[in-house]
């Protein structure tokens, strides 16, 4: 069937990641100092500061007339330390938490942006969360932002994949009504159709936050699945989040313990036509 004659979102579940944030620092992926060398030696970004939070799993068929296989581990959830913990002052912690695979490659980075995040959250007079992907399936970097709603409303996040000629395709992560976790459905601009949803497991003592690719042509793309995995892995330090923003906020109106960017973050606000467009093409844009 042509991708264009393809029902797009639905009931059926084509992929499935589980994002498992393990109750204790007793695991496999981290026990012993040799192991950590271990992991930095297949990947520069596994860092020194490296801390192994948690696994991920997965499973996929490829029809809805083929059962969905049972899960099986994928990789490792990681946070660098540093930013969070030592960070200049409490205004100033950034969230950076990393996807590896079960040999220790690198494929998925989501990182708090700070600064962004307050100037936002100053303009809408409320906290609101910013986030940056990096995935190896491209060099773009994918921004995922927390908007304002009514007083009533779920919790909104957007973000767009960059497509081919020119296209892209919006969506939109809302919070859903009356349940018992932080659940969310992922909702496409294109036919205003569902097509994925993330769960999370309350009776988890960690936390385990489900993610259910329900398109057959997203379920395909990696890249799509690599954000929703990375913005699951920040569900849990949300609150924290919103604290932070809520006090450096008064922080920056008292000129008291003002937050401060790091210089990584900053790295990510360089000018991307330098290294994507021809020092001739800068006129044009």
């Amino acid at each position: 069937m042509p991708e264009e004659d393809t029902k797009r979102g639905g009931d059926t579940v084509y992929r499935v990641f589980s994002q498992d944030f393990y109750a204790t620092d007793l695991h496999s992926e981290e026990i012993g100092i040799k192991q950590q060398e271990e992991w930095r030696s297949r990947s520069r970004q596994f860092t020194t500061d490296s801390e192994i939070l948690g696994k991920v799993e997965s499973a996929r068929r490829s029809s809805s007339s083929e059962s969905m296989p049972d899960l099986e581990k994928e990789g490792f959830i990681v946070q660098r330390k540093d930013p969070w913990d030592d960070a200049p002052n409490e205004h100033s912690r950034r969230l950076v938490l990393k996807i590896f695979t079960e040999t220790g490659n690198w494929y998925t980075t989501i990182e708090e942006m700070v600064a962004d995040e307050y100037a936002r959250s100053f303009s809408a007079e409320m906290p609101l969360v910013s986030f940056a992907v990096l995935t190896d399936e491209n060099e773009i970097l994918t921004r995922i932002a927390q908007n304002r709603r009514g007083p009533i409303d779920t919790e909104s996040y957007s973000f767009f994949l960059v497509g081919n000629d020119g296209q892209f395709q919006v969506f939109r992560i809302e919070g859903k009504r009356v349940t018992m976790g932080d659940d969310f459905r992922v909702v496409m601009a294109t036919n205003d159709v569902t097509v994925a949803e993330i769960d999370s497991k309350v009776v988890n003592i960690g936390g385990e936050y489900t993610v259910e690719i329900r398109d057959p042509i997203l379920a395909k793309n990696d890249w799509f699945c690599r954000i929703l995995q990375a913005f699951a892995t920040t569900i849990k330090y949300r609150k924290k989040i919103w604290k932070k923003i809520s006090k450096g906020l008064r922080a920056l109106k008292e000129t008291e313990g003002t937050p401060l960017q790091e210089r990584f973050e900053v790295s990510l606000l360089a000018n991307p036509r330098r290294l994507t467009l021809e020092i001739e093409e800068f006129d044009d844009v």
